[in-house]
């Protein structure tokens, strides 16, 4: 599919307006212009499914190595992590036994999670990208390049 755009010009000293018109196929600047920027719009969406992922996936992390460590349950920290990361392990919960001592704990279900939110925000972000993938690409027209007859 071709794009057809209009660009309408005007003469500084006399004031005469002159329409340019280009016709370009899809994914290729025209050859009096020059290429300003290109993106894809869903990469925005992209970046922001990895985003929210991958903090969920640094708190469920966090939990695991304070979890190992034995930090107290009561800290400040340590009861925040707790507390957010507590609402993204309830499907998780008892899914797995719980290995270690009284001090040390190993979650089994907390690694699982963790590899589970991985697998979906990399799934959800895939879907994203191939629903909304295009590129669009912001020509320049030099200014100087006029058709013949003008």
């Amino acid at each position: 599919m071709e794009r057809r755009d209009a660009e309408i010009d005007r003469e500084p000293g006399t004031g005469q307006v002159h329409e340019q018109r280009v016709v370009a196929e899809p994914g290729v600047a025209p050859a009096e212009s020059e290429v300003v920027s290109t993106f894809n719009p869903g990469w925005r969406a992209t970046q922001l499914v990895y985003l929210v992922f991958g903090v969920i996936d640094g708190l469920l992390v966090i939990r695991l190595v304070l979890k190992l460590l034995g930090a107290n349950a009561h800290a400040g920290f340590a009861s925040f992590v707790y507390g957010v990361s507590d609402f993204f392990l309830v499907p998780f919960k008892n899914l797995l036994p719980t290995i270690g001592n009284e001090h040390s704990l190993l979650e089994m279900s907390l690694v699982v999670a963790i590899l589970v939110y991985a697998l979906l925000g990399w799934a959800i972000a895939r879907l994203v990208e191939v629903i909304f993938y295009r590129n669009v690409m912001v020509a320049r027209r030099s200014s100087g390049l006029r058709p013949k007859g003008f």
